[in-house]
C-alpha cells in the first residue's frame, strides 16, 4: 500500500544558491534568474496559442514550473508533475569504458534537487496556488483526476518509452493534448535513436521523432490534430534561437 500523499508539501526554500532554474524568469521580488531557455517573448506560441482560461491543466515534467507559473497566470488551475528522484529519470546505460555512471546518477539527483527547489521558491514568488505530484510518468494515477488540457513540454525525447510516457497523461485528458518538442519536420512517422556509442553523448537524450510519429501517435490514443505551429525560441545555453514544434491535438468524440 502507498502511504504517500497524492500531492507533495511545499518545501520551505530561501536561498537561491540552492535553486537551479532551468527557464528565465522573473521573479518578484528577486529580479530575472534562469541559464538554458529564455521563453518570455515567445510563450504563447511555444503553447500553442491555447486558451487556458478556467481550464485544469497537467504539466508533464514541470522542472522549475515556468510554464506552470504562466498557464496559472492565464487563468488555468495546474497540477505540476516531475520525477520525484533525479536517480529515477531515465538514463541511456552506455557500456562503454570511462562512462561513470555512478558519477552520472549523483549528477542527475543533485539537478533533479535543485530544479525542484527553484520551483518551490518561484511557488513561494508568485503566490501560486499549483499543487504538484512526485511519481512515475509512465504511471500517472487517476486519483489526479481528468484535466482539460495535458502538455508536454520537451519531456518525450528524454524517455526511454515516449509513447508510454503519452498514453499514461493523455487518458486523463477530456479535450486536449499539447506536445511542445524539436523533432524531424518530416510527415513519415519515424523515430531516430539517438545514442551514439561511439560518443556517449548526453545520455539523457533517447529520441528524435520526427513530427509525423507525434502525430500519428496522438491519432493511436484518440486525438486529432487541431494546429501544429513551428517557432524559434532562444536557447540561452547555446546562444541562439532554436526552432520548437508544437502540437494542439483534441480528443475526438467516440461513436
Amino acid at each position: 500500500m502507498n502511504d504517500q500523499p497524492l500531492y507533495a508539501p511545499p518545501r520551505d526554500v530561501k536561498s537561491l544558491e540552492d535553486c537551479l532554474f532551468y527557464h528565465v524568469t522573473d521573479l518578484p521580488g528577486v529580479g530575472t534568474v534562469g541559464e538554458h531557455w529564455d521563453l518570455r517573448a515567445t510563450i504563447g506560441a511555444y503553447l500553442g496559442d491555447v486558451d487556458f482560461s478556467g481550464q485544469r491543466v497537467l504539466d508533464v515534467g514541470t522542472a522549475s514550473g515556468f510554464l506552470t507559473f504562466e498557464m496559472e497566470r492565464r487563468g488555468a488551475e495546474v497540477v505540476s508533475f516531475d520525477v520525484p528522484d533525479g536517480r529515477l529519470m531515465n538514463h541511456v546505460p552506455y557500456s562503454q569504458p570511462g562512462f561513470d555512471e555512478a558519477k552520472l546518477l549523483d549528477s542527475m539527483d543533485w539537478s533533479s534537487n535543485r530544479l525542484k527547489n527553484s520551483y518551490w521558491f518561484a511557488h513561494r514568488a508568485f503566490g501560486s496556488r499549483a499543487r504538484v505530484h512526485y511519481g512515475d510518468i509512465y504511471a500517472l494515477p487517476d486519483a489526479l483526476g481528468a484535466f482539460d488540457v495535458v502538455v508536454f513540454g520537451m519531456v518525450l525525447p528524454h524517455l526511454r518509452d515516449p509513447f508510454r510516457a503519452m498514453q499514461s497523461g493523455a487518458r486523463l485528458s477530456r479535450d486536449r493534448v499539447v506536445v511542445i518538442q524539436q523533432g524531424l519536420p518530416h510527415a513519415e512517422p519515424v523515430m531516430q535513436f539517438m545514442p551514439d556509442p561511439a560518443t556517449c553523448a548526453d545520455p539523457r537524450d533517447w529520441w528524435f521523432m520526427s513530427e509525423g510519429c507525434v502525430e500519428r501517435m496522438l491519432g493511436v490514443l484518440g486525438f486529432a490534430l487541431e494546429k501544429k505551429t513551428r517557432a524559434k525560441h532562444f536557447c540561452v545555453a547555446r546562444s541562439r534561437f532554436e526552432e520548437c514544434t508544437t502540437f494542439v491535438a483534441r480528443r475526438v468524440a467516440r461513436t
